[in-house]
């Protein structure tokens, strides 16, 4: 299994944090693995709901899906994610921090058939693109 939870604290209101991260058209944004997101896409993902978007990991482009498992209006949201053969659960945590809000932005995924043999990698891997993207989103919401 590689997990991964890394969080920052922005200088914006949850709510905003919250309205941001929940509308998958800013993910380009910060999250630099995602290359597209289609602007018709809900801008607060409906549980159930499966998004298109277009990847661009370490390997090139590919088209792949996050599908909305759960919202909590204001405070969290659980999508899994779906491409290249990966499944990852991917939880994005909203919550007040003293002045600013607390995001948390974590990832599971146990890699199965010979996508085990890239376990180790995504081991070390996943938690240091996951601390880069929670600093991508302080930036794109502070500046």
């Amino acid at each position: 299994m590689v997990k991964s939870a890394e969080s920052v604290v922005v200088a914006r209101t949850a709510d905003d944090v919250f309205r941001y991260v929940a509308d998958l058209r800013n993910e380009p944004n910060w999250h630099v693995d995602i290359a597209s997101v289609p602007q018709e896409t809900d801008p607060i993902p409906v549980v159930g709901k499966t998004y298109a978007l277009t990847f661009k990991p370490f390997m090139g482009k590919t088209e792949g899906t996050f599908t909305a498992l759960e919202v909590e209006q204001g405070s969290r949201v659980v999508y899994r994610a779906d491409f290249a053969g990966l499944q990852p659960r991917i939880t994005y945590t909203v919550e007040p921090a003293g002045e600013g809000t607390r995001f948390t932005r974590g990832v599971e995924m146990r890699p199965s058939g010979l996508k085990m043999l890239m376990t180790p990698m995504m081991a070390f891997m996943v938690p240091r693109h996951n601390k880069a993207f929670v600093q991508n989103l302080k930036r794109a919401l502070e500046s």
